[in-house]
């Protein structure tokens, strides 16, 4: 995934002139801390511009560029930090057009690397908190699990006319993906990264590794499971959630933030408050989350609050089997 980024940025730039970076050690030769701009301001000095360690002015001069016709694409180094700058983001970037009817607008693309799954990270490096930016309206959230994904939703975000939400798990940053995961894509589209009958599966991020682990562990036992990756929470894909639901009749959804007021709970309401879907199920719905407790920093004490795929091949084999 990172090198995916890294290579859309470079084709960006050279394209687009009002395409600017902008975030905390993302110049040469750090690149960023994850090293998603490594090379780039060597070759656009005047476009790739480290910033302070400051969220809110990363964001308020993300704002202000692109109500004058840039197009930014800054660099939040951990979403968890993005507190800070959660005035300028949800008061004002994501209001921007509705506010000035539609005379102004803020087309910008912030990119937070988020999640967990990474070893003592705690509660500064290690959390997602997805629901709280699909809460906002007039910003457009994805969280890509896949280096293809990832691409393409930048490509998407940086020529589109909205602000734009990467959520980038970081778990998923180094992991290699053979040619044949490439697919069509637009913002609000889910993708099915699994077929099959007996249960439906959502995930996003880097619990979709974990849904597809435990689909093949209880692949064995003759249970097919179907997972489908949102990809983008806001907007969402509901139309792609209510067919799978209306073939399996089942439904786990699986996330890493804390369960009360998730985005996996919004889902289960949205799912049980239609009749159409809700006649389909077999099952309740059953969601697999985060207590609601902070992430330790202890590796073994953070894989105990994290889901992981034996437990969710345990849950999801009883809901299919015994429930």
């Amino acid at each position: 995934m990172v090198q995916a980024l890294n290579t859309k940025l470079r084709q960006l730039l050279e394209r687009d002139p009002k395409i600017v970076l902008f975030g905390e050690d993302i110049e040469d030769p750090k690149g960023g801390v994850f090293g998603l701009t490594k090379g780039l301001s060597s070759c656009f000095p005047d476009r790739v511009r480290n910033s302070p360690l400051a969220e809110a002015t990363i964001a308020g001069v993300g704002a202000g560029m692109a109500l004058v016709g840039y197009h930014p694409v800054f660099e939040i180094q951990f979403i968890d930090f993005v507190g800070a700058a959660f005035h300028q983001l949800a008061n004002q970037i994501a209001t921007m057009r509705w506010r000035s009817n539609g005379d102004w607008k803020c087309p910008l693309v912030i990119l937070a690397p988020c999640g967990g799954y990474l070893p003592a990270g705690g509660i500064w490096h290690s959390q997602s908190n997805e629901a709280w930016f699909a809460h906002i309206p007039g910003l457009q959230v994805v969280v890509p699990s896949t280096p293809f994904d990832a691409a393409a939703l930048l490509e998407l975000a940086a020529t589109g006319e909205d602000p734009v939400l990467m959520l980038l798990p970081k778990h998923q940053f180094r992991a290699r993906y053979p040619t044949g995961f490439e697919r069509p894509i637009a913002i609000g589209q889910a993708a099915l990264r699994r077929p099959g009958d007996d249960v439906t599966v959502l995930a996003w991020g880097n619990c979709v590794a974990v849904a597809l682990e435990a689909a093949a562990l209880l692949a064995r036992e003759q249970i097919d499971v179907e997972v489908v990756d949102l990809v983008s929470l806001a907007p969402c894909d509901w139309n792609t959630i209510q067919r799978s639901i209306r073939t399996t009749g089942r439904l786990v959804v699986i996330e890493e933030d804390n369960r009360t007021c998730s985005f996996g709970q919004a889902i289960v309401a949205q799912v049980t408050s239609d009749p159409a879907v809700w006649s389909s199920l077999k099952k309740n719905p059953l969601l697999i989350a985060r207590a609601d407790v902070h992430i330790p920093f202890h590796p073994k004490l953070e894989r105990a609050v994290l889901p992981d795929a034996a437990r969710a091949a345990a849950e999801i084999h009883d809901i299919v089997r015994n429930r």
